[in-house]
């Protein structure tokens, strides 16, 4: 492969899951190896709990068996800005999807996405039952009810803004859905793409009847091309794709899990016996079409991941069109066949993603899971001399002179079929990390990112880094700390300064950063231990000081004019390091909110906000302290001949106004961005250091900037900056070489708050409060707490907020977005305020207010205009209008 000329590959550069029995990629490669089966037979208690009628679950025809994904009734509401009534409301897929799409941006790592966000999403579910269930039981699921609305939920909560598309093909959805990102991503019409699927069948505990003739299975067992192969069984699932064109994900140093090298779509038409029937035609031309598009020598794919969904019509038509395209390409070469559907399930629409990242795997891993319950070939499958054969063990990849390649196979009812080529990345020429239990490691090179640096001299120490942690709410941040001290474990053992520096740019570069930041300056891997005690910083305010490391003080022997030299060169020394801080500062991104200077550092903040040129800056730096110098020993004339002249060329300078806030501590007062300020204050600046009362000293608690030659110094000098909100060019903070090998991070820790409308089948264990919605106190888990509301109108205000938003006791100081709200609810809340006062707010007005508070201010002041205009209207004066009042 020459990735350098090939401009149709697409690389895969991030991946997350939720299966049956695997809540992430490792766990589901790690299923695989073991040959083990998530579909799981359904407890008694659990039927009870899914609302199977007893006549139901007695009849002889159920099995309680499906695949059960994890975790589908809880959702972090807060994290996404959405109030707990429309997360209730919302279809369960999209929960799941949007939490999904987050962790595989995570695996593929924020920074190196594109800056400008031009990221598609391209993403299908199944049927909305939820919504089916709210309303039979005459509720309204609101937004969450369309299913098109999955795709443009992801764009809107992870401010992606690509093409957002939402993709329905039955089961072949997810894979229709990868063939389309990629088409979009190699049209120009974004630089990276999510694509994937979810489909859940509620309620999960609920198993399925086998008909006589249907596809389900009668025993409850899912073999694919087996002879006793009787049907398919249900289960959920989700899964989610990060996608880049591949020299895209090779020039930003992405770690690249496998290459795309080829896709193609199509429909069988009207060429079978009915509309739910394959045709074999249809399929063929499909896998010939993806390699044409591949432009691969198809004797060179090794494995064909099937649909394989264990019908006995189903999978001798899949295998059919497999052996009749081998026959036109003249391909007899060896070729395993897996099929992932008896481990995790029939996933419906996300079937092929399952197959996908199964495929990934294998091509990147150098291993072939083995196919359970497949024991004999079905008789009506001629395999004899096509190469083929359905792997039943897991084994090593085959030796090959090329790159590992798999074809992965998604057929949907209704004819639209999708099949893709998958090849591994670029590799190193280390063995394979780790080898399939009783097998010989496998021979072929394993991936690696590609722009991982040389193993380092063993002598080589570690180096200081800075460790970035950040959540939405306390409890999160807690438990992302607790999730980083484990992961952080294994730094150290072997390598401490690559897997050091490798743990610091994953946290820098992979993870989103959050409202609640703290970060650690550690510079050997047993300081990790402080992790522990990490605590969030609340203050968001950036100010910097620029104070004098000593006092400026005159010297002790030498001549008057050796010793004016030497106290300008040591203010000169003073302002060059805080310039070149601040600069420093400057090319990582970060701009303080305020600089609060003293003595050659309001100099230096002069000529670094842009209001003075460094040169004549620095210069009056060391003026002024020969002047202080003087006047210090006691040489007032000297001190105020030299003052004198410095403030009479400052009166006469014509400074630009400055770039950044000032706070001056011989002025005591800020001179703010944009304020044009004049050669008279600049003079009046230096006149007050010498004889008025300077203004106070920097706080002690602010961080001093300085040389940034000092590096342990500057590290925690930008963790003081990002804890408290700057954005950081992580990059740039590194020093220069490639960037370090991959970290394998802990996925962020979502708050599993349930979310489960009333209206709903009960699914899972109810909250400690019995309440199907989430506490408030999940959205309110913030820095500062929220006064309670008085009985009068703003307590009918705050009951009508907890309904329309599903929350408990709002606050007069609760913010109505950070609760979740919109336009939508605030219509719905607009509607209510007057069925019950009898008053209308405009939208506008509304929508201004932002907090309960100051809404129960509008509603009080239309009551009291009301009243008003009543007691005028009518002469009435015993209404109790207080008019003074007014």
């Amino acid at each position: 492969m020459t990735p350098s000329t090939d401009d149709r590959a697409v690389a895969v550069v991030g991946m997350s899951v939720r299966l049956p029995g695997a809540p992430t990629v490792d766990d589901y490669w790690a299923l695989l190896l073991a040959g083990g089966s998530a579909l799981e037979p359904a407890t008694p208690a659990e039927l009870t709990a899914a609302g199977v009628p007893d006549d139901v679950a007695e009849d002889p025809r159920y099995l309680a068996v499906a695949g059960r994904a994890a975790d589908t009734e809880y959702f972090d509401a807060a994290y996404f800005g959405l109030a707990p009534a429309e997360a209730a409301a919302m279809d369960p897929q999209q929960r799941v999807m949007l939490e999904e799409a987050l962790h595989a941006l995570e695996d593929a790592g924020w920074a190196r996405l594109p800056a400008d966000r031009r990221i598609g999403v391209f993403c299908g579910s199944g049927e909305n039952r939820y919504g089916e269930l709210l309303r039979a039981a005459g509720a309204d699921p609101g937004l969450g009810s369309s299913a098109a609305a999955l795709p443009l939920r992801i764009s809107y909560h992870l401010d992606l803004r690509g093409p957002s598309v939402f993709v329905q093909s039955l089961c072949s959805t997810a894979l229709a859905a990868v063939h389309l990102a990629r088409t979009s991503l190699l049209n120009g019409e974004c630089d990276a793409a999510l694509a994937g699927a979810v489909s859940l069948a509620l309620p999960q505990e609920h198993g399925y009847l086998a008909e006589d003739g249907g596809v389900l299975s009668a025993t409850g067992a899912l073999r694919p091309f087996d002879a006793d192969a009787d049907g398919t069984v249900p289960g959920s699932g989700a899964g989610v794709l990060v996608l880049k064109r591949l020299a895209d994900a090779l020039a930003s140093g992405d770690t690249v899990h496998a290459v795309i090298r080829g896709s193609a779509l199509n429909n069988d038409g009207a060429d079978r016996l009915s509309f739910a029937a394959p045709s074999v035609a249809g399929q063929r031309e499909v896998i010939l079409a993806a390699l044409e598009d591949a432009a691969i020598d198809p004797a060179t794919v090794g494995l064909l991941e099937a649909h394989g969904t264990g019908t006995p019509l189903g999978d001798p038509v899949e295998l059919a069109a497999l052996l009749e395209a081998r026959r036109v390409l003249g391909v007899s070469s060896p070729c395993a066949i897996g099929a992932v559907k008896s481990t995790v399930g029939h996933l419906d629409g996300a079937a092929g993603v399952a197959g996908l990242v199964k495929a990934v795997l294998a091509v990147r891993e150098g291993v072939v899971p083995a196919t359970r319950g497949h024991r004999r070939l079905n008789p009506a499958i001629d395999l004899a001399g096509s190469g083929l054969r359905v792997v039943t063990a897991t084994e090593p990849w085959p030796q090959a002179d090329g790159p590992r390649r798999a074809a992965v196979t998604a057929l949907g009812v209704g004819g639209t079929n999708a099949h893709l080529i998958v090849e591994q990345p670029p590799t190193a020429t280390a063995p394979a990390t780790a080898p399939v239990p009783g097998t010989a490691p496998a021979s072929a090179p394993v991936p690696v990112t590609a722009t991982a640096p040389a193993a380092a001299p063993a002598s080589e120490g570690p180096q200081p880094q800075l460790l970035p942690v950040s959540a939405h709410t306390p409890s999160a941040f807690a438990q992302a700390r607790a999730d980083l001290l484990a992961a952080a474990a294994t730094v150290g053992r072997t390598g401490p300064a690559q897997a050091l520096a490798a743990l610091a740019a994953a946290l820098q570069d992979d993870r989103r950063p959050r409202e609640l930041r703290r970060a650690l300056v550690v510079g050997d891997p047993d300081d990790l231990s402080a992790l522990a005690e990490l605590e969030p910083v609340t203050d968001r305010e950036l100010v910097l000081a620029l104070a004098p490391t000593s006092p400026t003080t005159s010297l002790a022997a030498g001549s008057a004019d050796a010793e004016a030299d030497a106290v300008a060169d040591a203010a000169g020394r003073e302002f060059d390091a805080q310039l070149a801080g601040l600069e420093a500062l400057a090319r990582l991104g970060i701009v303080p909110t305020a600089l609060h200077a003293e003595g050659a550092g309001e100099f230096a903040a002069l000529a670094h906000s842009g209001a003075l040129p460094a040169d004549r800056a620095r210069d009056f730096a060391g003026r002024q302290a020969q002047a202080l110098a003087a006047l210090d020993r006691g040489a007032g004339t000297e001190g105020h001949r030299v003052l004198a002249a410095l403030v009479a060329e400052l009166t006469g300078t014509r400074p630009e106004p400055p770039r950044i806030g000032l706070r001056s501590a011989a002025l005591d007062r800020s001179l703010v961005a944009g304020h044009p300020l004049t050669g008279t204050e600049l003079a009046t600046l230096v006149e007050t250091a010498a004889f008025g009362t300077p203004g106070p000293s920097p706080d002690e608690r602010l961080p001093r900037v300085g040389d940034p030659a000092d590096r342990v110094a500057l590290l925690r000098l930008v963790a003081y900056c990002w804890e408290r909100g700057a954005t950081v060019d992580w990059a740039a903070l590194r020093p220069a070489g490639p960037r370090p090998a991959r970290f394998a991070l802990p996925r962020y820790p979502f708050r599993r708050d349930r979310h489960w409308h009333p209206a709903a089948t009960p699914v899972g264990p109810a909250t400690p409060a019995g309440s199907a919605l989430a506490p408030l106190a999940a959205l309110r888990e913030r820095p500062g707490g929220a006064s309670q509301l008085p009985p009068d109108v703003r307590g009918g205000l705050a009951a009508i907020w907890a309904e329309v938003l599903g929350i408990d006791e709002p606050a007069a100081d609760d913010n109505f977005y950070a609760l979740g709200g919109h336009s939508i609810i605030a219509a719905q809340v607009l509607t209510r305020i007057r069925e019950r006062f009898g008053v209308r707010l405009t939208l506008g007005d509304f929508l201004d207010a932002d907090t309960l508070a100051d809404t129960a201010a509008l509603v009080e002041a239309e009551l009291a205009a009301d009243r008003l205009y009543s007691s005028l209207t009518t002469g009435s004066a015993d209404d109790g209008l207080d008019l003074v009042e007014l």
